[in-house]
């Protein structure tokens, strides 16, 4: 047998052919595999079938393979004289054959064991090498997402609830990541797409939303009179930035990307002498509720109060140059309609 042997296919059944054309063998296609009886493997390694039952019997017995997932009944027509007969007969699949052919003593077997290794070898290294490029492609980012993780649990000290929240909401990223790689894209993407009917922010919208948070948190004796103050024009700049395009045309063109660079630069930006992690949190909620009617489903279900903690708090500790890996993470959670 090598890498010559063919298996001419048919919606039922295929044909093996070995190379030397010795051995032909009508073989079942079923469930993405090959099925065949024992009577073929012993013709497939020269062998009598008493040595092939032998070693399924040693197979099953070590638990090497289940007889369950490995042996399947198939109703079987054969003409004897002049009436057709149907008898179950019991066929194998492509997993048991390959441990029948590394136990037995055969120059076929040898052959098939030459033949099992080398295309086992070429499928591990051609795994290897593909995953190794998509590792060079994407698993900077990835590590990147992992590095400033463990970094904000130390930096922070982050326990029990907090702790939990900001793993979940790299879990979260990671799935979608992982789901992303079987198309093309291979990463999360920036959200590019427009949406119509957004409504803008507003400087003074803005101010009043955060003296409204003020009075809320100093009322509960959670916050001083320094909280919300304006430090120079950094907040109306970022506003400005946000709300900033070319002609018709916006540089953020939905509310995911907006409502992100809004948290994102509150928090990093310090436009506020006191409060810029809750300030930029609650201008955050604030923004997609404006605009509640351009998602997916309410802002309490997009976004619960554990995930705004943990995006904040790896928005705090992300480096410049994570800019854009945590603006795509704080989209990944906001779910927008399409249409």
């Amino acid at each position: 047998m090598s890498l010559d042997d063919q298996v001419v296919e048919t919606r039922q059944t295929a044909l093996f052919i070995s190379d030397d054309g010795q051995v032909q063998l009508d073989l079942k296609v079923d469930q993405e595999t090959l099925w065949l009886t024992q009577a073929q493997i012993a013709e497939l390694f020269g062998v009598k079938p008493q040595n092939i039952t032998m070693h399924l019997k040693n197979i099953y017995e070590e638990q090497e393979l289940t007889e369950i997932a490995t042996c399947k009944g198939f109703l079987q027509v054969q003409r004897e004289g002049k009436r057709d007969v149907k008898r179950q007969r019991k066929y194998y699949n492509l997993d048991a054959v390959i441990s029948v052919g590394y136990r037995v003593n055969s120059t076929r077997a040898t052959q098939f064991r030459i033949w099992a290794t080398g295309t086992l070898k070429r499928h591990l290294i051609e795994g290897y090498t593909l995953n190794q490029r998509q590792l060079e492609k994407r698993g900077i980012e990835f590590e990147q997402a992992l590095e400033l993780l463990s970094k904000t649990l130390k930096n922070q000290s982050l326990v029990d609830d907090e702790g939990a929240a900001v793993l979940g909401v790299i879990s979260d990223y990671a799935r979608s990541w992982s789901l992303l790689q079987s198309y093309d894209e291979q990463s999360l993407t920036s959200l590019t797409f427009k949406q119509g009917g957004m409504k803008p922010i507003e400087l003074d919208d803005a101010l009043r939303a955060i003296k409204q948070l003020k009075h809320a948190l100093i009322e509960k004796s959670e916050a001083t009179d320094l909280f919300g103050q304006v430090r120079g024009d950094g907040l109306a700049s970022a506003l400005a930035t946000i709300e900033q395009g070319f002609g018709d045309e916006l540089f953020y063109p939905n509310v995911a990307s907006r409502a992100a660079h809004l948290l994102y630069f509150v928090i990093k930006n310090h436009p506020l002498a006191d409060g810029n992690k809750r300030s930029g949190s609650f201008l955050f909620l604030w923004y997609l509720r404006l605009n509640e009617h351009l998602l997916t489903k309410p802002v309490d279900q997009l976004i619960n109060e554990n995930t705004l903690v943990a995006l904040a708090l790896l928005v705090a500790e992300s480096q410049p140059d994570q800019k854009d890996l945590m603006i795509r993470l704080i989209e990944n959670f906001v779910g927008l309609k399409m249409d």
